[in-house]
């Protein structure tokens, strides 16, 4: 009989031994922190306030199943973009869709999969290609659920100041969204922003959307941002990337062949501005760095 008990007992202790550590694991993966997961996981946690002299930019990336590739020239293009914006501007990165494809956790677990890797700071750019190289790619795309943590927790303490440490009478806090598909999970990323746009007047997002969704082009739309629509080209994603990030055309193909003056792009874009009265609206074929505002750019 004290044999059968003590065999329960080990039996039961296996279970919850291992109960345990999956819990670790399902936390590490879908941020879903527990008092042993404190312990254990470096968590990256937005300050309550940050005042930044220039532009602040998150970075929200797309970690589904189908972004493996396009992960790895994200990495090889911020090697180079990153040094080149204003030392004032700060860079954040939120990755979500992390893990996901992991059939031992629920679905429910995969919409809640987004994490603020790396918090506004400038010159930080081997931090964020640090962490993009440490998220792990998963499966389903919960954007709106992004985009409320990115909103309500990442910019909600932001404030941006004048050269003179001044509150700056416009505030430009930008998110750049790259993804491959469109909302995965239930939600409304267009509702959501429409809902909010009016008390947050301060917030443009930039979309580019890898492949042949249009989804997600309400959202710049409604914030006065940039939808570009990249077909597969790693030099139109780099060029993408460059003209989110407001540095030259041209600036990643110098940094690899370190050169010192900036080659002329040849990359066309077509620009389609929203027209009055419902009217079609106007296409033009340029080749510079556009300005800011609303701009639908398809390579």
């Amino acid at each position: 009989m004290k044999a059968k008990v003590l065999k329960n007992i080990c039996a039961l202790s296996a279970i919850f031994l291992t109960s345990g550590i999956f819990s670790i694991v399902q936390a590490r993966q879908y941020n879903v922190y527990t008092p042993a997961t404190y312990k254990q996981v470096e968590i990256v946690q937005s300050p309550k306030n940050a005042n930044i002299q220039g532009e602040a930019i998150e970075l929200l990336v797309d970690y589904s199943g189908s972004m493996d590739k396009w992960i790895e020239i994200a990495k090889d293009t911020l090697v180079y973009i990153l040094p080149k914006i204003p030392d004032t501007s700060a860079v954040a990165l939120r990755v979500f869709g992390e893990g996901a494809s992991l059939t031992s956790f629920t679905y429910v677990d995969a919409c809640k999969a987004s994490r603020l890797a790396v918090y506004f700071k400038k010159n930080n750019e081997s931090k964020l290609i640090k962490a993009l190289e440490d998220a792990r790619i998963g499966g389903a795309t919960p954007i709106e659920f992004a985009l409320r943590e990115t909103v309500n927790k990442d910019l909600k303490g932001v404030t941006i100041l004048t050269k003179d440490n001044q509150k700056a009478p416009v505030q430009l806090k930008k998110i750049i969204l790259v993804t491959d598909g469109g909302e995965s999970c239930g939600g409304d990323p267009c509702a959501y922003i429409k809902s909010i746009i009016k008390s947050h007047s301060d917030l443009q997002i930039d979309v580019v959307q890898l492949g042949s969704d249009n989804a997600l082009r309400c959202l710049p739309t409604a914030t006065g941002g940039t939808f570009y629509k990249v077909d597969g080209s790693r030099q139109k994603f780099e060029t993408a990337f460059e003209d989110a990030f407001n540095v030259p055309r041209g600036t990643v193909s110098s940094g690899k062949q370190g050169l010192q003056t900036l080659p002329s792009s040849n990359v066309k874009i077509k620009y389609e501005q929203p027209a009055k009265n419902n009217t079609q609206p106007a296409v033009q074929i340029q080749t510079s760095s556009p300005k800011r505002g609303y701009k639908f750019i398809q390579f």
